[in-house]
């Protein structure tokens, strides 16, 4: 019963009892103080963590979406001492210019395949694979093959010495997961019949960014079905490959880097729903991350360089030790960086540009081992569009005349040396 409603004696004899126990309280608390010893002023207060909201739009094909971060969850995983691998690092580059972004797209300058090849040729070490990042797309049952969207180029691609790796993005138009989870899965099939012979095709990911939905023209979390077509297609491609024997082809996934409550959710279906023949098909997970421009803000007190590094380093530990292990993926299974990236433009120089690629490269890199990393792509060749006020135009190590940035000659002379 509220105290409000007891009579008025009642209320007096309570109030007396309760101002004779303050009295003791006080009188304890000043005899503790007389014996308390002279270093407890100097205690600290418990932690308090602050909730910050970022933007998670993303450039080609991709997002846009709030992620929740906290110090706490992004901070969940252990720290990790970085143990370089003993096999180098293969790199690679999305070739493209043209990027999907957050609002309406500007103007996209021409591509020059002649410009755009000669720059490739410029990256690609001396005796070492140089992996070119391209995508197609299902959209249905009428859509284009994979062959039909790509095939000449990745033929042209490999013809000049160069290796590919083919996203296969879900994107169909009618919503219907009945359909198009078989559909796409087919769809799969059919790219590994039609261009796994190629030996320059050296890796095929399923789906793209299977995690993120809210924007249907940049991941594929948008569509009804996508994480059983991801667990299917998987499967599917790894059966195919093997029964062509086209033992160069490595089947993957990626993830795109978040912290936000429905990632466990995510990772646990495909342990729960793909099962040891998803885990037997799987030859690895592909993270993508942008310190410094999407997902988890970058830790303050520290020089952009720290900062960057520290956001790397964290993105993949997060991957490894936080979410892969709730699909049941074990750390022989290993990871590519497929996608990574930091633009110019507005607020973002050059210098800027130049210093989070040499801190990302060599954060991924020196924990390659630590990690069990194996590849690693940068995103992308060169911008859109130059003049555009928008850093969502000019991810590019050239200008949109393949001017080279100064960022260009940085990331060749690290994919020759580490």
């Amino acid at each position: 019963m509220p105290i409000s409603t007891l009579q008025p004696f009642c209320r007096r004899s309570i109030a007396s009892i309760l101002a004779a126990l303050a009295l003791c309280l006080l009188a304890l608390a000043a005899l503790s103080s007389l014996t308390a010893p002279a270093h407890a002023a100097t205690r600290h207060s418990a932690s308090t963590h602050r909730h910050h909201r970022v933007t998670h739009a993303r450039r080609h094909v991709r997002r846009h979406r709030h992620v929740r971060a906290t110090a706490k969850a992004a901070g969940k995983t252990q720290p990790s001492q970085p143990t370089p691998s003993t096999q180098p690092v293969t790199f690679g580059i999305y070739p493209g210019g043209a990027a999907g972004t957050v609002g309406p797209s500007g103007p996209v300058a021409p591509e020059d395949p002649a410009k755009r090849l000669a720059a490739l040729e410029q990256l690609k070490p001396a005796n070492r694979p140089f992996v070119l990042h391209l995508y197609a797309a299902y959209t249905g049952g009428s859509g284009y093959s994979a062959a039909a969207q790509v095939g000449n180029d990745i033929s042209s691609y490999t013809a000049n010495g160069l290796k590919v790796e083919l996203t296969l993005c879900y994107r169909p138009s009618d919503l219907n997961a009945a359909v198009d989870v078989p559909g796409f899965v087919s769809f799969v099939r059919d790219t590994v019949d039609q261009l796994g012979s190629n030996p320059g095709l050296v890796s095929l990911q399923v789906t793209n960014e299977a995690n993120v939905g809210g924007s249907p023209n940049a991941s594929d979390g948008y569509y009804p079905g996508v994480k059983d077509a991801l667990i299917g297609g998987v499967i599917e491609a790894s059966a195919e490959r093997n029964l062509d024997r086209d033992t160069q082809l490595k089947v993957g996934f990626n993830w795109a880097y978040a912290t936000d409550s429905s990632e466990k959710a995510f990772w646990t279906y495909l342990g729960q729903h793909g099962g040891p023949a998803f885990l037997k098909a799987l030859d690895w997970v592909g993270l993508d991350a942008y310190p410094g421009t999407w997902g988890p803000p970058l830790a303050s007190g520290l020089s952009f360089s720290a900062a960057v590094r520290q956001g790397t380093v964290q993105a993949l530990s997060t991957m490894r030790q936080t979410y892969m292990p709730l699909a049941g993926i074990p750390a022989s299974v290993p990871m590519h960086v497929s996608e990574n990236g930091y633009p110019t433009g507005p607020g973002r120089t050059y210098a800027m540009q130049s210093t989070a690629l040499q801190t990302m490269v060599h954060a991924v890199v020196d924990y390659s081992g630590t990690f069990n990393v194996s590849d690693y792509r940068w995103f992308d060749l060169r911008d859109a569009d130059s003049s555009s006020t928008s850093f969502e135009s000019q991810y590019g190590l050239m200008t949109d005349t393949y001017t080279p940035k100064p960022a260009f000659a940085i990331y060749q002379q690290l994919v020759a040396s580490l």
